[in-house]
C-alpha cells in the first residue's frame, strides 16, 4: 500500500454559537488511497459535509477543528498557514457542491470562468486556458462545446451546470477530489450520466475522491470503499462489497431497509421507516447515539459508555457493542399491515389535454411568435383510493400538468374533469371554495411554500378555516394536532417557526397541509426528491 492522499485521524469539530458549543463532528476517522473513491453516507444533518469543509478549512467564522488532524500527502492541513492553503485549494484539492449555481458566477459566460482556474493556479496565457476549458468540456461530455463555453449559466440545464462545475473542478488536475451530493436534483438518466463521468474521469486522471451522499445506490455504482455516519461519528466503515452484503451496524441495515426497489410489491415488501427522531447535536443521549432508535438496544450495557469503532475484519470495522451476537440474516419483524382500500369510481379524468405557451422571438422588440408545446394529448383516469404515478425527465411536462390540475395555469385544448366538473379551462380564482378543497398540492420544495412569519400550527390551522373545516376554533386546533400525528411530527412543533424546522420536517407540514383540507385528489410533485431514504 501507497501512503494515503488523505488522512484523517480522530477529528473533532464543533461549531460556536450563542447557545455555547455545538459538536458537530467526533472523533471520525478515514483514510483515502491514491486513485481510491470513498463513499460518505447518512442522514442530513450527520457531519458529512462538515468533514468536507474540514478537509477544506472552510467551516466560517463560528466553526472550529478542536481535535485531530487532517493530512493531505503528509502535510499537515489543520495548521498549515493561508497562504500555503491558497495554493493547494482549487490546485490540488477541488470540491464539487451541491447546488451547481451557487458555484457559477451568473454574470460570466461558462468559458471566462473555466479558464480563472489554469490561469491563477498555473500562470497560463488566456489562450492555453481557453484550449484547457474546451477540452475538458469535451472530456466531460457536452454536446457543442463552442456554443457551451459562449453560454450564462441560466442558459444551461441543471445537468449541463453540474458538469460544468465538475469541469472547473477538474481544471487543474487535482489530487483529490471532493463530490458533495453532486446529483441530488438530477433525473435518474442524468444522474446516470453524471455517474458514469465521475467514474471515467477518476480512472484517466488518477485523481483519489471523498464522494458524499445519502443516495446508497450511488456510492456502491462509484466507490472502493465507505464511511456510514450518524450523529457526528462514524458507525460502520469498511469495503463497499463487505459494507454492503455483511452489514454489521443496525444504522447501515436500517437505511438500506429504507430503500424501494424497483418491482417490488409495496404491499407485500413494504418499506421499514427507522423509528423515532435524528438527534440534535446538544440532545445526543449516553452511550450509543443510535440507541433510541435501535431494534437491538440494551438498557444498561448500549448507554453505559462511549462505544468505540471494533474491528469486524481487518478491513471492516463498527461502532456496535452486540454486533456479533445480532443474527443479521433474521428477516424483518412484520408490521401490521391493512389490506388495499378497493379501487372506487373515477374521480379525476383527462381526456387530450393539451398546454402551449406562446412566446415571442425576443421580449424586448417582439418578433415572431412561436409555441411551446408543453402538454401535448395527455389523457388518464384516476380513481378513488388509486395512486397514479406520472413519470419523465425535467422539462417533459410533468410539472405544468400539476398547475393545470391546480388551475395556476389553464389548458389550450382538451378536458380535465373532477367528478362531473370541468376545470381545465377555469383558472384557481374561478373556482368555489370545494372545487379547490378538492385538489391540493404537495410542493418539490418545501422552504418556499411556507410563511416564514407564521407559525406551524397557525398554517395549518388557516387551511382548515379558509375550507370550513371544524365548527369552532377548539375543533380545528384538535384537528391540526391531529395532522401533526399523521405526519409523525411532535406536537409541540405547532408553535414553532418554519427556519427552526429541517427539510424533511418542512416537508411533512406541507403534507399535512395539502390533506388538511379533506382533498378528493392530492398531487404530489416530486415530494421526497431532496430527503434522505430514511426520512
Amino acid at each position: 500500500m501507497s501512503d494515503p492522499i488523505l488522512e484523517i485521524e480522530k477529528l473533532s469539530i464543533s461549531f460556536f454559537t450563542r447557545a455555547g458549543e455545538i459538536p458537530a463532528v467526533m472523533d471520525f476517522s478515514a483514510r483515502v488511497q491514491p486513485g481510491e473513491a470513498l463513499g460518505l453516507v447518512g442522514e442530513s444533518g450527520c457531519g458529512k459535509s462538515t468533514v468536507a469543509l474540514g478537509v477544506m478549512r472552510d467551516l466560517g467564522k463560528n466553526g472550529r477543528i478542536v481535535g485531530g488532524s487532517i493530512r493531505f500527502k503528509g502535510r499537515e492541513l489543520t495548521t498549515m498557514p493561508d497562504a500555503e492553503l491558497r495554493r493547494i485549494r482549487g490546485s490540488e484539492i477541488a470540491m464539487i457542491y451541491q447546488e451547481p449555481m451557487a458555484s457559477l458566477n451568473p454574470a460570466m459566460k461558462v468559458d471566462r470562468q473555466l479558464m480563472e482556474v489554469p490561469m491563477i493556479h498555473e500562470g497560463a496565457s488566456a489562450a492555453e486556458a481557453r484550449a484547457q476549458a474546451l477540452r475538458v468540456v469535451e472530456a466531460v461530455r457536452l454536446p457543442d462545446p463552442s456554443r457551451i463555453l459562449a453560454s450564462y449559466p441560466h442558459q444551461l440545464s441543471g445537468g449541463q451546470q453540474q458538469r460544468i462545475v465538475i469541469a472547473m473542478a477538474l481544471m487543474s488536475k487535482p489530487a483529490l477530489l471532493i463530490l458533495d451530493e453532486p446529483t441530488t436534483a438530477l433525473d435518474v438518466t442524468v444522474e446516470a450520466g453524471i455517474v458514469e463521468l465521475v467514474k471515467d474521469l477518476g480512472r484517466e486522471f488518477g485523481t483519489s475522491m471523498l464522494f458524499i451522499s445519502h443516495n446508497l445506490g450511488l456510492i456502491l455504482e462509484t466507490c472502493d470503499r465507505i464511511n456510514v455516519m450518524y450523529s457526528g461519528e462514524a458507525v460502520e466503515t469498511g469495503p463497499i462489497a463487505e459494507v454492503f452484503d455483511e452489514m454489521r451496524h443496525p444504522y447501515t441495515q436500517g437505511l438500506f431497509r429504507s430503500i424501494p426497489l424497483p418491482g417490488a410489491d409495496k404491499n407485500a415488501r413494504p418499506l421499514i421507516a427507522i423509528p423515532g427522531n435524528f438527534p440534535l447535536p446538544h440532545e445526543r443521549p449516553p452511550g450509543c447515539n443510535f440507541g433510541p432508535r435501535c431494534d437491538y438496544f440494551q438498557a444498561g450495557r448500549c448507554d453505559a459508555r462511549d462505544i468505540p469503532m471494533r474491528a469486524v475484519t481487518p478491513s471492516h470495522a463498527s461502532r456496535c457493542l452486540r454486533f456479533e451476537e445480532i443474527d443479521w440474516s433474521a428477516p424483518p419483524q412484520a408490521k401490521a399491515t391493512e389490506a388495499p382500500a378497493p379501487i372506487g369510481d373515477v374521480v379525476l379524468k383527462a381526456d387530450d389535454l393539451k398546454k402551449y405557451y406562446a412566446v415571442r422571438s425576443s421580449a424586448l422588440f417582439g418578433g415572431a411568435i412561436r409555441l411551446v408545446k408543453a402538454n401535448e394529448s395527455v389523457s388518464f383516469e384516476a380513481r378513488e383510493a388509486e395512486t397514479l404515478a406520472i413519470v419523465g425527465e425535467s422539462g417533459c411536462g410533468k410539472s405544468t400538468l400539476a398547475k393545470v390540475l391546480l388551475g395556476l395555469e389553464t389548458a389550450t385544448g382538451g378536458e380535465i374533469t373532477l367528478g362531473n366538473t370541468e376545470i381545465g379551462h377555469r383558472p384557481i380564482e374561478n373556482r368555489d371554495t370545494r372545487t379547490v378543497s378538492s385538489v391540493q398540492m404537495v410542493f418539490q420544495n418545501p422552504f418556499d411554500t411556507l410563511n416564514p412569519s407564521q407559525t406551524i400550527g397557525g398554517q395549518i390551522i388557516r387551511v382548515l378555516e379558509r375550507f370550513g373545516i371544524g365548527k369552532s376554533p377548539a375543533e380545528r386546533q384538535a384537528r391540526m394536532l391531529e395532522l401533526l400525528d399523521l405526519v409523525k411530527l411532535p406536537r409541540a412543533f405547532a408553535t414553532r417557526m418554519p427556519r427552526q424546522l429541517s427539510g424533511g420536517q418542512k416537508q411533512r407540514i406541507g403534507i399535512a397541509r395539502a390533506f388538511a383540507g379533506a382533498p378528493e385528489v392530492v398531487v404530489a410533485d416530486e415530494p421526497v426528491s431532496a430527503l434522505d431514504v430514511s426520512v
